[in-house]
């Protein structure tokens, strides 16, 4: 064997992956982490883009913990944020498990129902939101018409989040359907099988069988969920703004405000890194706690 030509090949194949990856790396170096680094030097300053920056130590931090009076709506945002992942991610999960369970049952013109689910999550937000501001219009909104209301959905604050809530659970669960399809057809017929000659009907199956065999995936679904959640934005930028009075206001978008209105940017900067660090902690939480009771 010819080693020097061996060690010659895999040197040049070393290069030519690192020439590869060399895109991605530059990507990831310029728009990801000095963007990143950045943001965490200017949450520590106080900055309004137009006179030079001025070094506050942690006070943005406490300032938007305490300070009720500069920054009111830290903590109302806040909580409407997470009272969109409590009405949303569950949501998304039985109605996504229910309809991934149809499909997973010999259903005829199963690739166009996953087509059909699975358009509102790669179609724009912006026509998505736009689509359910008609829907949802008291007058001549279909939701409306089938009810046979005249419901104001978005300008009442009990009903303005959940109808955006059930705008996202629409929007999302054809990704969802399609990772719990995957998973559902990866479980060993033999299982159905041996199932069947007990004597089990369709719901002690799917309880029995399907939903342990597939919890992994249904967890990995929930914790994308609630980052994503954390993250919502661009639905109550676009439908509410923010309203009616703040209820549909959330965490990103109050941080938006401070950093694209009031020019605020250590703030919105060190409202970002807050933002961070509950997703870390609220992910390592499930992470730490959640996968035991599937062990149970």
């Amino acid at each position: 064997m010819n080693f020097k030509k061996l060690r010659r090949w895999s040197y040049n194949e070393r290069i030519m992956g690192v020439v590869f990856i060399l895109p991605l790396i530059i990507y990831f170096f310029v728009f990801q982490l000095l963007p990143m680094g950045m943001s965490l030097v200017i949450s520590f300053t106080e900055w309004n883009l137009r006179d030079p920056m001025k070094f506050v130590g942690f006070d943005n931090y406490i300032s938007l913990f305490t300070d009720q009076l500069r920054y009111p709506r830290f903590w109302p945002s806040l909580l409407v944020t997470v009272k969109y992942i409590f009405l949303n991610v569950p949501g998304t999960l039985a109605v996504s498990l229910f309809i991934a369970a149809l499909l997973n049952s010999d259903v005829k013109g199963e690739g166009f129902f996953k087509v059909a689910y699975f358009i509102p999550n790669v179609t724009s937000g912006v026509a998505v939101a736009a689509m359910w501001v008609f829907m949802l219009d008291p007058q001549i909104g279909l939701i409306n018409k089938v009810l046979g209301t005249e419901i104001v959905f978005l300008h009442t604050v009990e009903t303005a989040l959940p109808a955006i809530a059930v705008m996202g659970i629409w929007t999302a669960m054809g990704f969802n359907i399609l990772i719990l399809l995957a998973a559902m057809k990866s479980i060993p017929q033999s299982l159905y099988e041996a199932s069947k000659i007990d004597g089990a009907n369709w719901w002690h199956t799917f309880t029995k069988i399907t939903v342990p065999m597939i919890m992994p995936t249904v967890f990995f679904l929930m914790v994308m969920g609630i980052i994503g959640g954390f993250q919502v934005f661009d639905q109550m930028y676009l439908m509410t703004g923010g309203g009616p009075n703040d209820s549909t206001r959330t965490y990103l978008m109050y941080l938006y405000e401070h950093g694209f209105r009031y020019f605020e940017m250590g703030i919105a900067s060190a409202m970002s890194y807050i933002l961070l660090i509950i997703i870390l902690i609220v992910t390592l939480f499930q992470f730490k706690f959640i996968p035991q009771q599937y062990d149970k």
